[in-house]
């Protein structure tokens, strides 16, 4: 790793000391959003990064495994759509537990590589691990604003899952993007929509938001406003800077029923709106949710398509 890239990591982790477990800086940022502090810079990076060290898979292992709308599926829908050719070389942003890496390894065959990047070491082990009988298969260690030791102009599409709403600067990753990318190469995305949320939905959600509210107050300051990406003004603005093309949208549901309290549960207590919570938020969260039951949530999914001219 560059200077540059430990610089960039130091910092985001700096406010909770680097020498601590994940589970410790989980601890640590749940009672920081208990006291109000906001959700945002620094400590939002660092929440992220402790879900992800804490639990890695909880992507893969539950949202991936919904069917949605039109047959959509977490990761093969959103790779589909880049057009892939067999021989290609992908590149993986964010790739967390590895499942979207090791679906572009199988759609550009053996012939083609994948190439998955995450900034967790933790989610990287568990990667290595899961994918160790895919010959064409590699992993880094980088951040999407900060794509280390991954040479330019070196990929025919690239793919970022549940990634874009997830960064601090969402124009120095679609520079990086731009970067890596060959001219002509293509670029896929998806982020949750929850501005698409259907009313009966919105009702479940408002509640447990409102658990959220009062037990992490900070964690939903200045957020329940923001409309997906790339409908706010500095999206676009970040696009264009980045110099890709104006995203084509598509817009999906991951269907998840749940028809009694342990189903429920087992979905949401992965997700990082209860994992933020103390032990009495989760307790609290874990009985709205059980009596709204049951329920067929419909998750709203936005896919984008984006490439580099040329």
């Amino acid at each position: 790793m560059t200077e540059a890239g430990q610089a960039t990591e130091a910092t985001a982790d700096a406010p909770l000391g680097e020498a601590s477990s994940p589970q410790a800086r989980l601890n640590e940022i749940r009672e920081r959003l208990a006291q109000g502090e906001r959700l945002r810079g620094s400590l939002e990076t660092a929440l992220n990064r402790a879900v992800a060290a804490v639990d890695p898979a909880a992507t893969e292992e539950s949202l991936a495994l919904l069917q949605g709308s039109g047959g959509m599926e977490l990761y093969r829908s959103l790779i589909l759509w880049a057009g892939p050719v067999e021989g290609e070389r992908v590149l993986d942003i964010g790739c967390g537990s590895g499942a979207s890496t090791r679906a572009c390894a199988d759609i550009v065959g053996p012939e083609g590589s994948a190439v998955g990047t995450d900034p967790s070491p933790e989610a990287l082990e568990m990667a290595r691990e899961r994918t160790s009988d895919y010959p064409n298969v590699i992993y880094r260690r980088a951040g999407a604003e900060n794509l280390v030791g991954i040479e330019d102009r070196g990929y025919d599409f690239a793919v970022a899952s549940l990634v874009l709403d997830q960064v601090g600067d969402l124009e120095a990753t679609l520079r990086e993007v731009h970067r890596v990318l060959r001219p002509g190469g293509r670029f896929v995305a998806s982020v949750m929509a929850f501005d698409q949320l259907r009313p009966i939905d919105s009702g479940l959600m408002g509640a447990l938001n409102a658990v959220v509210a009062r037990h992490a107050p900070g964690a939903l300051a200045g957020r329940a406003s923001r409309a997906t990406i790339p409908h706010e003004r500095p999206d676009r603005a970040a696009f264009e800077a980045s110099n890709l093309l104006r995203p084509e949208e598509r817009d999906g549901m991951l269907i998840l029923e749940m028809h009694d309290e342990e189903q429920a549960w087992n979905f949401f207590a992965r997700t990082t709106m209860v994992l933020m919570l103390s032990d009495a938020g989760r307790n609290e969260f874990r009985e709205v949710l059980g009596r709204r039951l049951p329920h067929t949530l419909s998750l709203p999914i936005r896919l984008m398509r984006s490439r580099r001219p040329g």
